[in-house]
């Protein structure tokens, strides 16, 4: 017998269950004539990646929705995604909750492994 759901319950879309609460695991992108800038994934799946990026960071205002990137995964625990792949922008939301105030969560899906 199903359960009634609250009236705010959203079915989750994903093929697959994010990985949270990850050690370490962190991503690293590059711009030509820019620094390199590492972020914490804070979840991940073979086919997406969450990123904690601080309000102030100037690496908000080089990016948008729907750009295509090269990001190199930094896996402790050597799980996939792990090296370097294509990645494709599929959102920017900033986050008001106490825990991540100040930071926006960046969604990324990976599109394939280039290295």
């Amino acid at each position: 017998m199903q359960k009634d759901l609250p009236k705010n319950f959203t079915n989750e879309k994903r093929s697959e269950p994010r990985r949270a609460k990850l050690r370490d695991y962190r991503i690293e992108i590059k711009f030509v004539g820019k620094p390199i800038y590492q972020f914490i994934v804070i979840n991940v799946t073979s086919k997406s990646a969450g990123l904690l990026i601080k309000d102030n960071s100037a690496f908000l205002e080089m990016i948008e929705v729907g750009q295509i990137l090269e990001a190199y995964f930094i896996s402790p625990e050597g799980m996939d995604p792990s090296g370097l792949y294509k990645v494709e922008i599929k959102h920017i939301t900033k986050l008001d909750k106490q825990e991540h105030r100040g930071h926006h969560i960046i969604g990324l899906l990976i599109l394939k492994k280039t290295g």
